[in-house]
């Protein structure tokens, strides 16, 4: 939706993300305009720790600590020893370093057999995204009950991951391919390290355009030594050759009826958090960029009947510069924050951009979501969520809601680049299919996760799980548009339709979807 990839940084830095989308401000507070918040990972299994334990998950807590407590009284204790197990790529003095974080070190007293500081630093170790599972156990010591060791079991993640793989064709565009790519441990400090670069080769059937391309690299350390506050940097180059229609009707994705227009973006963003407990998290960043555009002469478009009207291809001619302030607000309540667990999560990006802040645009760009996920009785998952944005002022057409972004059934933005003349279906005929780029959307969806298997049952594979979704989306340009749809009899706000099925598995390198929407999104229809 907005240039979801090259001005956010890595989402992975402040929460799992959906499947197929980047987020902002700075590393990802929410999904690129439209949000279909699928899972992030296979659900979490229910496992029981030891009768002697106290164990931290909450489904074990639940049922350990009822049975302990039935035969203990809750009393003080004291940490005598701590025991990191299962660490190979983060070093064990990180953990012990997150534990103190919470008041957990040698020396300390706690409740027994259930003290809340366990719960939230578990989660700590969690929000990390280096950790698959997490489980913290006091075993008492021998001879000694007022002692106990704290154990932090740990299972890693993979530290190095492949977060969105582009590839496919359309009849814009005959090949496109590209790769991004997260360290979440670089040097061994728990920084991340994320890039990466899409390319496309000249549109056919359109004279005067020139490769897509774009590249991007971004740096954060998510929570900084002995601090609530991260950081974060970003850069990124984008070569853009974007299709505008000129004649033809509005939904004929034929290349012939397209011209492109020329733009290069050069920039960079600051940003910082903070962590504001172990489920919220405040983000604001800073954006800076060198626009230049190449615009063509007196732009026309000639409908079927021959008339004649002018195009704004919304943005300034030549050099220029965009600026913006933009705030974020994250909160993941699930159970188990790191993978798919029972809970709400909401997000919000709200972008800021005017010459007070030295830029040559002015608009507020507002996009939210929210989400809530339920655990069945028989062990499926099923989430509704919702999603919606809206731009005021005058915003420059690659921050404009794309209507690609808002079906599974098209290609959407891949960093930031539009390889496509294809809208969504329209399903409904409302029109929705002659829509490009807009200022208002709304999408609501609902997810049934069917989990198939965990734990590697070939090489390499983790989890695999069958996925359904469907849901129905709304897309409408600014109030001038929307009046002038109206007065020609259409939709101001077409209705679009959306459905997804497929099964995702989760290797130790990313996720590989094997959808229909995947599949339509690639291929040249």
């Amino acid at each position: 939706m907005h240039d979801r990839d090259a001005r956010a940084g890595d989402r992975r830095s402040r929460r799992p993300a959906p499947s197929r989308w980047s987020c902002g401000p700075a590393w990802g507070l929410l999904a690129a305009g439209v949000l279909p918040w699928t899972a992030a990972a296979a659900p979490p299994a229910s496992t029981s720790p030891p009768a002697t334990a106290a164990a931290a998950s909450p489904t074990a807590a639940a049922s350990a600590g009822t049975a302990t407590t039935s035969t203990q009284e809750r009393r003080s204790v004291t940490i005598a020893a701590l025991e990191v197990r299962g660490t190979e790529q983060t070093p064990a003095a990180r953990v012990v370093e997150i534990l103190a974080g919470e008041g957990l070190r040698q020396g300390e007293t706690l409740l027994w057999p259930e003290d809340a500081r366990v719960q939230r630093a578990r989660l700590r170790l969690l929000q990390t995204d280096a950790f698959e599972r997490v489980t913290l156990r006091l075993r008492p010591l021998a001879g000694d009950p007022g002692s106990v060791t704290l154990t932090v079991d740990l299972e890693e993640r993979s530290s190095l991951e492949v977060t969105d793989l582009y590839l496919g064709t359309s009849r814009f565009t005959p090949f496109r391919g590209g790769i991004q790519a997260l360290e979440r441990n670089f040097l061994g400090r728990a920084l991340q390290l994320g890039g990466g670069f899409v390319w496309g080769s000249l549109p056919r059937q359109v004279p005067r355009s020139r490769r897509q391309q774009a590249f991007r690299l971004h740096l954060a350390a998510p929570r900084l030594r002995g601090s609530r506050f991260g950081l974060a940097g970003t850069v990124y180059v984008t070569s853009a050759s974007e299709p505008y229609r000129i004649a033809g009707r509005t939904d004929d994705p034929d290349p012939s009826l397209f011209r492109t227009v020329d733009y290069g973006r050069i920039g960079g963003i600051l940003g910082t958090t903070f962590n504001a407990g172990n489920r919220l998290v405040f983000g604001l960043d800073y954006r800076f960029e060198r626009v230049n555009a190449q615009l063509p002469t007196d732009p026309t478009y000639t409908s079927p009947i021959g008339e004649s009207q002018p195009i704004d291809l919304e943005l300034r001619p030549g050099v220029h510069r965009l600026t913006s302030f933009n705030f974020g607000l994250n909160y993941d309540g699930r159970d188990e924050a790191a993978r798919l667990g029972k809970g709400a999560r909401v997000a919000l990006d709200l972008q800021l951009s005017s010459p007070l802040v030295g830029s040559q645009y002015e608009y507020i760009k507002l996009v939210a979501g929210a989400a809530y996920s339920f655990r069945l009785p028989w062990g499926h998952w099923i989430t509704p969520s919702v999603v919606a944005g809206q731009i005021a002022g005058r915003a420059p057409r690659f921050e404009r809601f794309f209507a690609g972004d808002l079906s599974d059934w098209t290609p959407g933005r891949e960093l930031g680049l539009i390889y496509t003349t294809r809208s969504p279906v329209d399903v409904f005929n409302t029109g929705v299919d002659s829509r490009v780029l807009g200022s208002l959307f709304a999408r609501f969806d609902l997810e049934y996760v069917w989990p198939l298997f965990q734990r590697n049952r070939v090489r390499g594979i983790k989890a695999g799980y069958l996925m359904w979704s469907t849901g129905i989306f709304t897309f409408a340009g600014d109030s001038s548009e929307r009046a002038r749809h109206r007065a020609a009899g259409e939709w101001a706000a077409p209705i679009g339709f959306n459905a997804n099925f497929g099964l995702r598995l989760e290797t130790v390198v990313g996720a590989l979807e094997f959808t229909v929407g995947n599949v339509l999104r690639r291929t040249p229809l």
